[in-house]
């Protein structure tokens, strides 16, 4: 039986010691974590070696058997540098994304405090939870800068949070609560790049994840689509109430389910995403 699945010699090898490969079937042709492509067709079509293929004569892979060292090398190289790479960005991403967690604790009492129900029982909550939220925001904005250094994705949704936490709370201060109609005119503006920094947001964690967790890297991306579907899906309910304002207002409950869900699903994932970094090894 050949110790190889193309018939070279392992002994002839150049690359064996540099690459310190056990030989053919035992390491690169092994049935799984093997990384020889002439290995794995020849296990797929259930063959022992090349020698009893029908196509090995007309086998451009078989033919190119002599540079599947050199191609390996490289596979090799390229990965170690990946893995070098994400350990050098571990500690950094690892220490930001747990900050950019934990600072969504203030926000959520922020927004309690500021909640409709709450003030007309506690009225003077209504501010200081709306001033907690913008300083909430304004210290996310910063932890996305720090974790820019990563992943380009960061700066741009840091930026954007700090224009809209920094309107937001601007806008608290000087209506003391009671927003006036004349606010909209930087709320909207605020509320788009809020939008912005919130897609930004989402795409980085999915960058910083592709070749660590590749599964959690798709679900930001999804979990952008339900988020965008369900804010729009508010704004459109809003219009359907004032046409059938029972169908409207089923919609918009429905809707803010959505968003209330989605919003979840962001803490879960990015306690996920940093929980990741910081086990990385």
């Amino acid at each position: 039986m050949s110790e190889t699945y193309c018939g070279k010699s392992c002994a002839e090898c150049a690359r064996k010691e540099a690459m310190n490969c056990p030989g053919c079937k035992a390491g690169p042709g092994r049935p799984f974590g093997g990384d020889c492509e002439l290995a794995g067709c020849a296990r797929g079509k259930g063959h022992e070696s090349c020698g009893s293929c029908g196509f090995r004569g007309n086998c451009g892979t078989l033919r190119g058997r002599d540079s599947m060292p050199d191609q390996r090398k490289r596979k090799q190289e390229a990965e170690e540098t990946r893995k070098a790479a994400i350990a050098r960005r571990a500690p950094i991403l690892g220490k930001w994304l747990w900050l950019l967690f934990w600072i969504i604790v203030p926000s959520t009492i922020g927004s309690i405090l500021s909640n409709d129900t709450v003030a007309a029982y506690l009225p003077g909550l209504s501010l200081p939870g709306q001033i907690l939220n913008g300083v909430c925001s304004l210290a996310y904005g910063l932890i996305l800068l720090k974790a820019a250094s990563e992943e380009d994705r960061y700066r741009t949704a840091g930026i954007c949070v700090l224009i809209a936490g920094g309107v937001i709370t601007l806008v608290a201060i000087l209506s003391g609560g009671n927003a006036p109609t004349w606010t909209l005119l930087v709320t909207i503006p605020a509320a788009i790049a809020a939008l912005m920094g919130e897609y930004n947001e989402y795409m980085g964690h999915s960058a910083v994840l592709a070749g660590v967790d590749n599964e959690l890297a798709e679900k930001w991306k999804l979990l952008w689509k339900w988020y965008i579907g369900f804010f729009f899906g508010l704004f459109g309910c809003l219009l359907l109430l004032v046409i059938i304002p029972a169908l409207g207002l089923l919609g918009l409950l429905a809707a803010a389910v959505g968003v209330l869900v989605v919003s979840v699903l962001k803490l879960i994932y990015l306690y996920r995403t940093a929980k990741c970094f910081r086990e990385y090894s």
